[in-house]
């Protein structure tokens, strides 16, 4: 018997504002996502425009979204106040879009997503994507099977396949509608999202809402499996990954391109980021911010950043 699913807490927000500090970092650290990530950002060849409200240097940055950053982030911003920083508030899951509507209505300063911003979330907003996650298949220890086909995958969220190799039976968890970690593995198997779709529709299993439900629930249920994308698997809990096609779901497998699932992390400033969120995006991608973020099961993005900055 899985747990109930969490609901996310509502939180007082701070209000957010953009800043004008952005020369030093903007020309370089900018310029060097820009090399990988597509077109430089306008303020990356201009000084920031004054604006009406600003932020003291010592105010803490109030970050919120998506569950799937949050081990990465909270590791980030710990290390960050333990440099001296204000210790910045980084809030339970709310999704990547309540992320960005928390955002547009500046309760927050930074939003934390885990998928692409759509094309109105892209005209007012700039994304820093700074780690990728694998998507793991995970599963309670005591599933006998280490590995899953293509075919084997789409058979059990279907429901077709209910029993693991040894007889015993399949409990799938699923995540909700919309969710970052489904759409990764979407993109790779097309037929999975039919699959997906047809289990809604017939509400044949239980919908888990967030990451740390899910850990929950796969931790509690024999037999269960269902997808997770949040950097490492706590190894506090009886959870491990299967294989996909017989390829481990490791870093070094996801960077060389043999493991396919994975899904990028970035935060988002509501136009150029203020001088608080300039210097721990800073820190993010120093080698110190780097390793953190490799320590938490995740590839860091921008290993150019180091030497530009």
């Amino acid at each position: 018997m899985t747990p109930a699913t969490r609901r996310a807490r509502g939180t007082p927000w701070v209000t957010a504002s953009a800043g004008a500090v952005l020369i030093a970092l903007a020309a370089s650290a900018w310029l060097a996502i820009a090399r990988t990530r597509g077109p430089s950002p306008q303020f990356a060849t201009r000084a920031a425009p004054p604006g009406p409200e600003r932020h003291r240097a010592d105010e803490a940055l109030v970050l919120a979204g998506s569950g799937s950053n949050l081990p990465v982030t909270r590791a980030l911003a710990s290390a960050w106040a333990a440099q001296g920083a204000p210790p910045p508030m980084v809030h339970t899951s709310i999704g990547s879009g309540g992320g960005m509507r928390a955002l547009r209505d500046g309760a927050v300063d930074v939003a934390l997503v885990s998928r692409s911003l759509s094309a109105e979330e892209r005209e007012a907003n700039i994304a820093v994507p700074y780690a990728r996650v694998p998507i793991y298949i995970g599963v309670h220890a005591s599933v006998p099977d280490q590995s899953l086909t293509r075919a084997e995958l789409i058979e059990i969220f279907e429901g077709t396949r209910t029993q693991w190799s040894d007889g015993s039976r399949i409990v799938v968890l699923q995540r909700e509608r919309g969710d970052s970690s489904h759409g990764a593995v979407n993109r790779v198997v097309p037929e999975f999202e039919a699959a997906n779709v047809r289990a809604y529709q017939a509400r044949r299993w239980h919908v888990i809402n967030d990451d740390v439900s899910m850990n929950d629930a796969l931790a509690s249920t024999e037999g269960a499996i269902g997808l997770l994308g949040a950097g490492a698997i706590p190894n506090t809990l009886p959870i491990r990954a299967l294989a996909f096609e017989g390829v481990v779901p490791t870093l070094d497998n996801v960077e060389l391109g043999a493991y396919p699932f994975h899904k990028d992390l970035a935060m988002v400033t509501r136009g150029e980021p203020d001088e608080r969120a300039a210097a721990f995006f800073r820190f993010v991608f120093s080698r110190e911010g780097q390793a953190i973020i490799r320590q938490q099961g995740a590839i860091p993005l921008g290993a150019e950043m180091e030497r530009d900055l």
